[in-house]
């Protein structure tokens, strides 16, 4: 009896053992797809910001981005399952302005559409990049800010101001990633031949 009761307790300890694995592994798995769609979140919304980043209205493009910006974290919050109720604007302006270098960097470009010609060629271009490359790394700040269990009204602009830079630097690579792609879709929408035959052809 004493041995069945010993291969009974091993048994019941190599059980809880393989359920606690299991529950481990499920938690990644659950974990990793979270932070998946987290980042389509971002990719979608950095995509969305490059584009108002050609709008060449100077400064009406920084608003435009500022209310994508918005709308991103709203969206990340929910996925989270974190209350949006109360949020504020001042999340995204004082991140970004914390960030002197950046939010220059922005306003010179927007600017610069102002100069006729090719003004609005090449303050398009940057501030759509710089655009690009903000939203995805007030994005990338979110996503650790809630994967760490904080939430909208912990969030505090400073503390985060040093990862914000990390992640801008990353994010104009991404942003100019993304351009690549966006050209080599269109190169070959536009290589594929026109196949429809004109009415009444042989």
């Amino acid at each position: 009896m004493d041995n069945d009761e010993t291969n009974l307790s091993e048994r019941v300890d190599e059980l809880e053992t393989n359920l606690h694995t299991s529950e481990l592994n499920l938690s990644t798995v659950a974990s990793t797809l979270r932070q998946a769609e987290a980042q389509n979140i971002v990719k979608n919304n950095v995509v969305t910001s490059m584009a108002s980043g050609l709008i060449p209205i100077p400064l009406f493009d920084i608003i435009s981005l500022t209310n994508i910006e918005f709308h991103m974290i709203q969206t990340l919050a929910e996925h989270y399952e974190i209350p949006v109720d109360n949020i504020s604007r001042s999340l995204v302006t004082s991140l970004i302005s914390g960030t002197l270098p950046v939010a220059s960097m922005l306003g010179i470009g927007s600017l610069v559409k102002s100069i006729p010609g090719i003004g609005t060629l090449g303050g398009s271009g940057s501030v759509s990049i710089i655009s690009g490359a903000i939203t995805y790394a007030v994005g990338q700040v979110f996503i650790q800010h809630f994967e760490e269990g904080g939430t909208l009204k912990d969030f505090n602009p400073a503390a985060a101001k040093n990862y914000f830079n990390e992640q801008f630097k990353a994010g104009k690579e991404v942003a100019k990633d993304l351009i690549q792609e966006i050209k080599k879709g269109k190169d070959k929408e536009d290589a594929i031949p026109d196949t429809d035959t004109p009415d009444g052809a042989a």
